[in-house]
């Protein structure tokens, strides 16, 4: 492991983290409130598949700076690129969940070039009515109660009923890591800001980088509806749906680190189904959507949104994206 600090143009002190020495690069983009220590169950898988993983404190939290916000997607993005140029990356993989998405989008816009692909996790294009006042309401408690309440205020947002069904002592045992947060409430809600302002609507037409959408199918926070729209915006993209609520990647980390792995194209010309449902013409079906399915073949991802489509994703897909 190798830790550094990158400078955002504006002076803000960001640390990031380099692990493993894979040929591949997967930069990894957290939440709102969230380090880097978040990826703890992220972390093992994407080594094991032979990736070198880059993660980092976006502003507000963690090791870096906690400057006064509010912040921006775009500001955010910035700082990201500061991290990019600081580790010295070339061409990698990008992936961002619910804030680290609408950082991730910014950034595909703003720097295509950088990219092999994209994987945009329980996130949206721009907040509905609904999405804002939740996310609103927890950077209110956070600054009427403090950070402790707001974690355990929020924690059924974020968790499914069945994860509180079946791993009461597993919820408990989360809630109680996130009330030791030392980021102060203030530098919450510049983060919150980042993510309930963003709106890329107009301009994701012009994202060329090939991305995967993932949505859960328990998020009541950002609702899987909510990331089909940013799915069906985008000219070159994947659509799955991994079991658990908005911290998927927390409660169940297995299908969500899978669908990651399987959107990173091979060091071969290859092709590969990007979900279970996925296969011989049969694709993932989110709500209200008929099958979607994308194929890798060395150069692009081949998008299929008809409905009724066949011979979508007929091949076999790899192990790992480095087989």
């Amino acid at each position: 492991m190798i830790a550094g600090l990158a400078r955002a143009a504006d002076g803000t002190d960001l640390h990031y983290q380099v692990d493993g020495a894979g040929a591949q690069t997967l930069v990894l983009v957290n939440g709102v409130g969230d380090p880097l220590e978040g990826w703890a169950n992220q972390l093992g898988a994407l080594l094991a598949a032979g990736l070198r993983v880059v993660s980092f404190d976006n502003r507000g939290v963690g090791r870096s700076s906690q400057p006064p916000g509010p912040y921006t997607s775009a500001q955010m993005a910035a700082d990201l690129h500061a991290v990019v140029r600081a580790a010295g990356l070339d061409a990698f993989h990008l992936a961002g969940v619910s804030m680290g998405g609408v950082i991730a989008q910014e950034y595909a816009l703003a720097h295509p070039a950088d990219l092999r692909s994209l994987v945009l996790a329980n996130t949206f294009a721009a907040a509905d009515p609904f999405t804002r006042a939740a996310f609103e309401s927890w950077a209110q408690v956070a600054g009427a109660a403090g950070m402790p309440m707001m974690m355990r205020a929020q924690a059924p947002w974020i968790f499914s009923p069945g994860f509180y069904a079946e791993h009461p002592d597993r919820v408990a045992e989360l809630i109680a890591e996130a009330g030791q947060s030392t980021q102060p409430a203030a530098a919450f809600a510049a983060q919150t800001a980042a993510l309930v302002d963003h709106d890329a609507r107009d301009r994701l037409a012009a994202l060329s980088t090939p991305t995967l959408v993932i949505a859960a199918a328990d998020d009541i926070i950002i609702r899987p509806a909510l990331s089909r729209e940013l799915f069906e915006a985008l000219p070159e993209a994947a659509w799955t749906v991994v079991p658990g609520g908005h911290a998927a990647f927390w409660e169940n980390p297995g299908p969500w680190n899978q669908a990651v792995l399987y959107s990173q194209p091979p060091s071969r010309s290859s092709r590969w189904c990007t979900s279970p449902g996925c296969r011989a013409g049969r694709g993932t079906t989110g709500p209200g959507a008929g099958p979607a399915c994308s194929t890798w073949s060395g150069a692009t991802w081949r998008s299929c949104r008809t409905r009724g489509s066949t011979g979508c994703c007929s091949a076999t897909r790899p192990t790992s994206p480095t087989s």
